[in-house]
């Protein structure tokens, strides 16, 4: 078995990729689904994320950091410092992991978690 991707509903197509390019996602596709959806696919450094923005459907993420999408960073500071040049705020400040390595948490424009993780 391999992981292929993941996919999420958002709001607004151009925000949310505007955002994952703040933490380095690369885009790989954006279309026009035959239903008439904005379809992206980001790649995320070795697995894949599309989002749809579908008229009528509104993403309902939950918030808690339990549930979130985690991503290494190879320069975490850096980072939340760009995030929060682009007005986006951390969820939990920059901390330890419980493995030892910087994290700290932030939503995406649909207010999904999204935890920062420092690159060994």
């Amino acid at each position: 078995m391999a992981f292929k991707h993941v996919s999420f509903l958002t709001r607004d197509l151009d925000r949310t990729l505007a955002f994952y390019a703040l933490l380095g996602a690369r885009p790989l596709k954006r279309l026009r689904t035959a239903e008439g959806y904005g379809r992206a696919v980001l790649d995320l450094g070795g697995g894949r994320v599309q989002f749809f923005q579908i008229a009528g459907e509104t993403p309902v993420p939950h918030t808690h950091w339990a549930e979130h999408l985690a991503l290494e960073v190879p320069d975490l500071l850096a980072v939340v410092a760009q995030l929060e040049n682009a007005g986006h705020h951390l969820t939990r400040e920059v901390q330890l992991s419980p493995g030892g390595r910087p994290m700290a948490f932030v939503q995406d424009p649909d207010g999904r978690s999204v935890e920062l993780l420092q690159q060994d």
